[in-house]
């Protein structure tokens, strides 16, 4: 696929993220073990997010339940089981059952499921689930304003280093963050070993000043090839971001500090870092964020915010509806 833009250094570097996206996506095929995974996981939240309305509709979504079926079958015969295949049939078993107690079984899926059953393993309950506001109110039952105002842009660290467990922890906390239709298209590379961590930062501008303290680096990207439609274009910049942000609380939240280090690079560092590190061309690289332990006492930007009235619209009036 070709696209006539200027030969300048602006159309040149958009032409390289639009040629990734056309490669990549599914929005003219489908034929990949991503791109299959990722329509199976937009089908099943499609039948799972019906199970969370207020009113659960009887009969909602079994169209797509039978596609889920269709696609589930030659999935598991090309690639065999894993964590999409176990929840897209968690799912199922949900929906059949909630049908079941209101006196409304659904025809023409018990069978079929219990065929595709033996070839996934690690099921475990999917659909909808309880929550209570107890629940929430006992997990947020703590300051958040003040735990909002202290997450600053940490440029200062101990000399300490970040250890295995605790980047575990990091991200597993982080990967509770929303993606679209639960695609979970993003993915985290983290280094901690000090020399190749300054190595890497040495790719990306914004860190010369305080590079020597950094002892942890992440480096997030989003997948391509989970995306299928044009107007997902950018949602890769979405999901990443989304993740990135929730990345650097979940830092915050274990007592360590984060900066976020702007991937904003010509083609040809990218292409580098891409090389070096062996991120693949589907993946799109969202940020850097620097890590490691607080020093006792350390500096960090006031960043005043602009006021709350620059920032918020509430309730806009509306141009008259067409």
């Amino acid at each position: 696929m070709s696209l006539d833009l200027p030969d300048t250094d602006l159309g040149r570097n958009a032409l390289y993220d639009f040629e990734r996206y056309a490669a990549h996506s599914f929005v003219e095929k489908g034929t990949t073990r991503a791109h299959r995974r990722a329509i199976l996981r937009i089908l099943t939240h499609y039948i799972e997010g019906g199970m969370a309305f207020p009113d659960v509709r009887l009969g909602y979504g079994q169209e797509k339940v039978q596609s889920i079926l269709d696609k589930l079958e030659t999935y598991l015969a090309d690639f065999g089981s894993d964590e999409t295949a176990a929840w897209s049939i968690a799912t199922i078993d949900a929906d059949l059952a909630y049908h079941e107690q209101a006196g409304a079984p659904v025809s023409g899926v018990s069978g079929r499921l219990e065929e595709l059953r033996p070839l996934v393993s690690d099921i475990s309950p999917g659909g909808a689930e309880e929550v209570t506001k107890a629940d929430i109110a006992a997990a947020t039952d703590f300051d958040a304003r003040r735990f909002f105002v202290t997450r600053h842009s940490v440029r200062q660290y101990a000399d300490a280093p970040v250890d295995d467990a605790t980047i575990r922890r990091i991200v597993r906390n982080a990967q509770e963050c929303s993606s679209v239709c639960n695609r979970q298209t993003v993915r985290a590379y983290a280094f901690n070993d000090f020399d190749i961590v300054q190595e890497l930062l040495a790719y990306q501008a914004g860190n010369a000043g305080f590079r020597q303290e950094i002892r942890a680096l992440f480096i997030v990207t989003a997948d391509m090839a989970q995306m299928n439609l044009i107007g997902e274009r950018y949602q890769g910049w979405i999901d990443g971001g989304i993740f990135s942000q929730t990345l650097a609380l979940s830092i915050h939240a274990e007592g360590l500090g984060a900066c976020f280090l702007n991937w904003s690079v010509e083609k040809e560092t990218d292409i580098a870092l891409r090389q070096r590190v062996g991120i693949p061309d589907n993946e799109l690289v969202i940020t850097f964020m620097s890590c490691g332990h607080l020093k006792e006492r350390f500096n960090v930007t006031v960043s005043a915010r602009k006021s709350l009235d620059e920032v918020l619209t509430l309730n806009p009036t509306l141009a008259p509806a067409p």
